[in-house]
């Protein structure tokens, strides 16, 4: 069984193909079968399949993936076959057709204009599509996809057994509500393959998902167990925050939160609810630590197993894709010594920048090797992983079982550069983070050392931070020009900053943000680690690339206006640094149009010339555009055989967006309206209405 199997959050679209068994030997008679794809346009992703409905045994079609044909060499027999593609953003595809080969070649043309839209409706004219995965499974293997963002997917109605239309739908309202829905067409596919649903038989409950200290975006996803999809499919979210959860019941959904990359997530436990109301989980709680490898000595040879994942304090295990580690192991006799650090600078997170995990122990004849896990509980913390008051202890454990002491426990507020046992009481914290570092031993003379610098944070505000002569410079986002957004539209750009150090720079990142940095109402992350390019032994000049979508990234009026920029840079003597908070910022703003209309045409001259119009903005709510009152707006005029534009007078748009203003007509030419901008909307200026003055 092959299966491709990846996250979904973005306008991506991901193929998935499923082949069950080997080819028995073909028959001694086979006939060429062309697959052609009815379509209207450039396709995207396009896959053919074929299956024979006797045995279900998937045949290999031949053909250029990026063309509308396809040819497959078949025996006799009835077969079942699918045209799966897309345009890309737009709408995908999964076309049906059933054929009979008998003892000749033929042409099977799969008709775009059959398929219907197939979607899952709850009752909340809010929820909008965020992203699914459709697919179909028959006995022989999945032909299907997940397409990120709310485009469309058609089907072609059908009806084989066998065969089952599947459909997981992820919608989001304004008002943090998630929908993970599930449905399954087995056997038929009607000429109406939408579905409805009601909340009030869904099952309800609420996901806590805590920040690794600033406020940042994540994304939420699931992926359905049994009948697989393939893929997870996400939904955007705010970390910290409570989500409002609305799921199709008896469903077992896989489960993760990603934080930032699909490379960054923790995994929550599998989840299958039943109708109605059920407790709030939480996801997220620091400190965050090493979850257990699988080190083990096999065959005389010690194999060493510690990934470089992380766990949070309940235990639910992850990954980062952008941590790095090193590590030593020495022997002495029988006894080792092995010593890893992961340090991690990412911008989901300022905590656990650096895990140290130092091992002594002694390996068995064969099998797991005895390590002392170690972790760590900090209580009243909130969903940001701050507190200002806490206990805090220290567990250990032996792998294989054994016991395992704790012996020391001790605490640091200056990144680890001194240490002071934690007392037994509950203290008070002052400073901007907290280190900690526990020592146990076991019975098997095992010892481990486990230091997480910056483990969670105080209420101290951290500002901006640097270390050794790292400096930043020449910060420019979109090249200094604001980013306009109407109702709907993706808009791709850079941030682009220089970095500093005698010792020269081994990387930087920035990420843009509104509100508060502590507590933001919006996050924009890169599309990747920013490109640090060296041009000198000192300097670099590093760009980070965005793809920012305003109904995902800015779904709200209160967005618009000045985004900040969050940007560092280190130094490649693995001291120096430097982290601003407010390194740049750019005006987001929304779209405005305008029209204007002068009457009468022509005009005596002398006569009244009635110039109206009316302004309207994006409204980030509705996603319509809706009347912008109380706006200045300026009237100018161009006269024939002139080039500039000169003003008239300032008009006020009335309680409907309405302009209206009368002028004497002098000579012919051209009149507008233009208004100007202000901190949250754009620009708009009307084409010219031409007056011919007789």
């Amino acid at each position: 069984m092959v299966r491709r199997f990846r996250s979904v959050a973005s306008g991506l679209i991901l193929s998935l193909l499923v082949v069950l068994a080997p080819l028995p030997a073909a028959a001694a008679a086979t006939y060429s079968v062309k697959l052609s794809i009815s379509a209207t346009a450039k396709l995207s992703g396009r896959f053919l399949y074929v299956w024979d409905r006797a045995t279900w045994t998937y045949r290999v079609v031949q053909g250029d993936a990026d063309s509308t044909t396809g040819t497959v060499s078949l025996p006799p027999g009835d077969y079942f076959a699918v045209a799966r593609y897309g345009y890309f953003r737009q709408r995908n595809y999964l076309l049906v057709k059933t054929f009979k080969v008998t003892n000749a070649g033929l042409t099977v043309t799969f008709d775009e204009k059959a398929a219907k839209e197939t979607r899952i409706v709850p009752d909340d004219t809010t929820a909008t599509r965020f992203t699914s995965a459709v697919w179909l499974t028959t006995p022989g293997g999945v032909a299907g996809f997940a397409s990120g963002g709310p485009a469309k997917t058609y089907v072609t109605p059908f009806s084989v057994a066998g065969v089952s239309l599947r459909i997981h739908d992820i919608l989001t309202t304004p008002k943090s509500y998630r929908y993970d829905l599930y449905h399954s067409f087995a056997t038929t596919v009607p000429a109406t393959p939408t579905v409805s649903v009601t909340r009030a038989k869904l099952a309800k409950t609420a996901t806590t998902l805590g920040a690794q200290g600033p406020g940042t975006a994540g994304a939420l996803g699931s992926a359905v167990k049994g009948g697989w999809s393939g893929s997870y499919v996400e939904s955007k979210v705010l970390l910290p925050g409570t989500v409002t959860e609305y799921v199709t019941p008896g469903v077992a959904l896989q489960r993760r939160l990603t934080y930032g990359s699909a490379e960054s997530y923790l995994t929550l436990p599998d989840r299958t609810l039943t109708a109605g109301t059920h407790p709030g989980t939480t996801v997220g709680t620091g400190p965050f630590g090493p979850a257990p490898g699988t080190s083990a000595r096999v065959g005389g040879e010690l194999r060493m197993n510690e990934p470089i994942s992380y766990a949070d304090a309940a235990g639910n295990p992850g990954t980062d894709g952008r941590a790095r580690e090193t590590h030593t192991l020495t022997s002495d006799g029988d006894t080792h010594h092995f010593d890893q650090t992961v340090t991690r600078r990412v911008p989901w997170s300022h905590l656990s920048t650096k895990v140290r995990s130092e091992w002594t122990f002694t390996a068995p004849a064969d099998g797991p090797v005895p390590l002392i896990d170690a972790g760590f509980t900090v209580t009243g913390l909130t969903s940001s992983n701050r507190t200002a008051s806490t206990r805090i202890t220290a567990h250990a454990a032996t792998r294989g079982g054994g016991s395992a002491t704790v012996t020391a426990l001790e605490y640091s507020t200056d990144d680890g550069a001194t240490w002071t046992d934690v007392p037994a009481d509950a203290f008070g914290v002052t400073a901007a983070y907290v280190s900690l570092r526990v020592t146990a031993t076991n019975d098997q003379g095992g010892r481990l050392r486990r230091t997480v610098i910056r483990a969670f944070g105080g209420p101290a505000a951290a500002g901006d931070e640097s270390a050794g002569t790292t400096k930043l410079s020449n910060v420019a986002v979109n090249g200094g020009k604001a980013l306009a957004f109407g109702t709907s539209g993706t808009a791709t750009f850079t941030a682009t900053f220089t970095a500093t150090d005698p010792a020269g720079i081994s990387g930087g990142d920035a990420y843009l943000y509104h509100g508060s940095y502590d507590t933001p109402d919006g996050v924009a992350l890169a599309d990747g680690p920013a490109d640090c390019a060296r041009t000198s032994d000192t300097t670099s000049r590093c760009t980070a690339h965005y793809t920012m979508n305003v109904k995902l990234d800015a779904p709200a009026n209160a967005l618009a206006g000045t985004w900040k920029l969050a940007a560092w840079a280190d130094a490649t003597d693995g001291t120096g640094y430097t982290d601003r908070h407010a390194a740049g910022s750019v005006a987001v703003k929304r779209t405005t149009k305008l029209t204007a209309d002068a009457t009468p045409e022509p005009v005596k001259k002398g006569k009244t010339i009635t110039i109206t119009g009316a302004l309207t903005r994006a409204d980030w709510g509705t996603w319509t555009f809706r009347a912008y009152t109380g706006r200045s707006v300026v009237l100018q005029y161009l006269k024939a055989g002139t080039s500039t534009w000169k003003t008239v007078k300032t008009v006020t748009t009335d309680s409907t967006g309405k302009l209206k203003t009368t002028v004497k007509a002098s000579a012919d030419g051209s009149f507008r309206w233009t208004y100007a901008t202000d901190t949250t909307s754009a620009a708009a200026t009307t084409a010219g209405d031409y007056v011919d003055v007789k």
